[in-house]
């Protein structure tokens, strides 16, 4: 089952203080939900005047000034609500180092045997729930789609996008190694990465 999406205004916008990446003007752009994660004062030893910093069981990527978590088991759909409800999105990736970081993040370390051992990340086609949008990728957060790392065979006509975070089984897939494939949105995948903005504290 589909979850309900709530559309917000257009010129809403989300943006990452390290990263140079533009909202797009998406209507898939949902409203975060407005729960304060960032009450909890960082750690020893990482407080600085400025320096973004992430609550429990989150992992601070200082390219993007960024926190990312890794959590299990949901479709596509399913995934993104778990992670409007903590505040962010499905990750997006705008560069080779954030791909590498999300892959190692949520791996395995096993050999993979089929796409429901991957990792579903926030690539979405503009048509997954609207027919009557013209159909391109865009991010589930809004920003602009500005780095792809698709598979030898990919994109393909499904709607939904996952990464390949272990190598695969077969000698021909190990290529797909930290790249990305679509797959039906209805698949149960067995992690994906959430992704939300840092929070601050001055010393």
């Amino acid at each position: 089952m589909l979850f309900l999406l709530f559309l917000i205004p257009l010129t809403k916008s989300i943006s990452y203080p390290n990263n140079s990446v533009q909202i797009s003007r998406s209507p898939y752009l949902h409203e975060p939900s407005s729960v304060s994660h960032c009450n909890a004062r960082p750690l020893l030893g990482i407080a600085g005047a400025h320096r973004g910093y992430c609550e429990s069981g989150w992992t601070y990527y200082n390219e993007t000034d960024a926190c990312y978590k890794n959590f299990f088991s949901a479709t596509f759909d399913g995934a993104e609500s778990v992670c409007i409800t903590v505040g962010g999105h499905l990750t997006s990736i705008h560069s080779y180092k954030e791909n590498a970081f999300v892959a190692e993040l949520a791996k395995s370390g096993k050999t993979l045997t089929g796409a429901d051992d991957t990792t579903w990340i926030g690539l979405v086609r503009s048509d997954h729930l609207d027919s009557r949008l013209p159909v391109k990728w865009m991010w589930t957060d809004g920003t602009a789609v500005d780095y792809l790392e698709w598979t030898p065979d990919h994109p393909g006509a499904e709607r939904c996008v996952l990464l390949w975070s272990d190598p695969h089984v077969s000698e021909y897939t190990k290529l797909w190694y930290r790249k990305w494939a679509n797959y039906p949105c209805r698949i149960t995948v067995r992690t994906f990465v959430c992704k939300k903005m840092a929070c601050y504290f001055n010393a």
